[in-house]
């Protein structure tokens, strides 16, 4: 493992930031650190770095390849850092910002100047920012700074390269275009990689695995598919994307649902009352009820669209809940619903999680 992360535990006053978390990182891995405000993700990454340390020392540890850094400052990790607002310095040109960690050496570690501007010139070559060399932090773009404060952070020839919400400061446009080239970029120099961010398609575009963190733990950590498709609870579930709610009962694997069954796509221990979840996509919306499997009445609300989907609102006849189905501008156009219209909608891939543990007083 590069890195590994061992019963961390962090408390700020009465907040818990991290509740003896474990983490593994594989060398060569880009792991995202996912979660809502206050969920401990980038306390975990300033633990990593060395900007914050465990308060449980004589049971925590925090390891690089092997060697165990918990005590030692960031200054002497040999971790590289960048983060969400760039902290260049603005007096510097882009070639003198990236040459920053290298000229600041003591001078029996420094390289020497030739070896300085053969490893910049490499990296303006890696970000392709080779004409803007001699501009300044105010001439360039949002994106263009913060592609140099990732150079600057490579510089230095780090073991682990930790980004801070790397894209949060920028227009979505930018951000989409910058997270493609970040993945580009680790395919290129397969370096070990941390990134906090609280977007969650990014984490799922971008990581190769994608840690859940919820009040301080991890709730779930695996690949985008696995997170996605197989949710550990219903935060997970909820926290990755939009999500519908039906109260039903569980028999038989099923769910059932006011006057329609629905099967479960993975089993589920059996209920007498359950929430099932569904997310707008795997909603199907038709004219009239289907042979074959389970159809509830609904009422349209209203219709919106955006790019090529559009989002019908819509209200369960037989139980009162709103909710939303995705569908395409052409099945819309098929459809043409109006509001107050009585449709059918059938649920697909639904699912049912355990009841949470009541929280502590």
């Amino acid at each position: 493992m590069s890195v590994e992360v061992i019963n961390v535990h962090k408390q700020f006053a009465n907040y818990t930031a991290l509740d003896h978390v474990n983490l593994k990182v594989a060398s060569g891995e880009l792991v995202a650190l996912l979660g809502p405000s206050g969920s401990g993700k980038t306390t975990l990454l300033r633990t990593i770095a060395g900007l914050d340390f465990p308060d449980n020392p004589a049971e925590a540890r925090v390891l690089f390849y092997g060697e165990d850094v918990t005590g030692i400052p960031a200054s002497h990790r040999k971790a590289g850092f960048a983060f969400q607002h760039y902290a260049l310095f603005r007096h510097l040109t882009v070639f003198e910002n990236i040459a920053f960690g290298l000229r600041v050496r003591p001078r029996a570690t420094r390289p020497p100047e030739s070896e300085i501007r053969e490893r910049v010139g490499k990296l303006l070559q890696l970000i392709q920012l080779e004409p803007q060399a001699k501009r300044y932090p105010a001439q360039l773009s949002g994106g263009q700074r913060q592609r140099v404060a990732l150079a600057r952070a490579l510089a230095v020839e780090p073991k682990v390269l930790l980004l801070d919400e790397p894209f949060g400061a920028l227009d979505a446009r930018v951000r989409k275009d910058l997270r493609r080239w970040l993945r580009q970029l680790h395919d290129e120099i397969h370096l070990t990689t941390l990134f906090v961010t609280h977007d969650q398609e990014e984490a799922l575009e971008v990581a190769d695995r994608v840690a859940i963190l919820r009040a301080g733990r991890i709730e779930q950590i695996g690949t985008p598919n696995e997170i996605y498709d197989h949710p550990a609870s219903s935060f997970v579930y909820d926290f990755l994307g939009q999500v519908n709610l039906f109260h039903g009962r569980v028999k038989d694997n099923a769910v059932v649902i006011g006057s329609a069954a629905f099967d479960l796509s993975e089993k589920q221990a059996p209920e007498a009352n359950a929430v099932a979840f569904v997310r707008p996509h795997d909603i199907r919306v038709s004219r009239s009820a289907g042979p074959g499997e389970g159809w509830l009445p609904a009422r349209v609300i209203r219709c919106t669209t955006t790019g090529p989907f559009a989002s019908l609102e819509l209200e369960q006849l037989d139980g009162g809940a709103h909710f939303v189905a995705q569908l395409t501008r052409e099945e819309l156009r098929s459809l043409s619903p109006v509001p107050g219209e009585h449709l059918f909608v059938a649920l697909q891939r639904v699912r049912v999680f355990p009841p949470e543990p009541p929280k502590p007083a």
